[in-house]
């Protein structure tokens, strides 16, 4: 599974991340370039909002927090299923292609 993935299917289960707990939790690095990956070549929404999380030795830094909103959740499977439903049928016909050449 690759790290895009991970993130992707973390963020489709209602998880939330800043930059610190995606590369604990994650193994991500860069979880920004992640999200811009998801964003731009996968077409998915992923909200955001800039948080103060305790940084090195204690200082306050500024982090931004990922996540998929569920009307945007919802969207995506929605349009998972409808494109299963498009592939079904050339399947289906496969299937019975294969069934009546045995």
């Amino acid at each position: 599974m690759t790290k895009t993935e991970r993130v992707y299917m973390a963020l489709m289960k209602g998880k939330s991340f800043n930059r610190f707990e995606a590369e604990r939790i994650l193994h991500d690095h860069c979880l920004h370039s992640t999200v811009s990956t998801l964003q731009q070549k996968h077409c998915i929404d992923i909200s955001r909002r800039h948080e103060i999380v305790s940084g090195y030795q204690g200082n306050p830094t500024s982090v931004c927090r990922y996540w998929i909103d569920i009307k945007e959740r919802e969207r995506i499977i929605s349009r998972r299923k409808t494109a299963d439903k498009e592939k079904a049928p050339a399947s289906d016909q496969t299937e019975r292609s294969l069934s009546n050449a045995v």
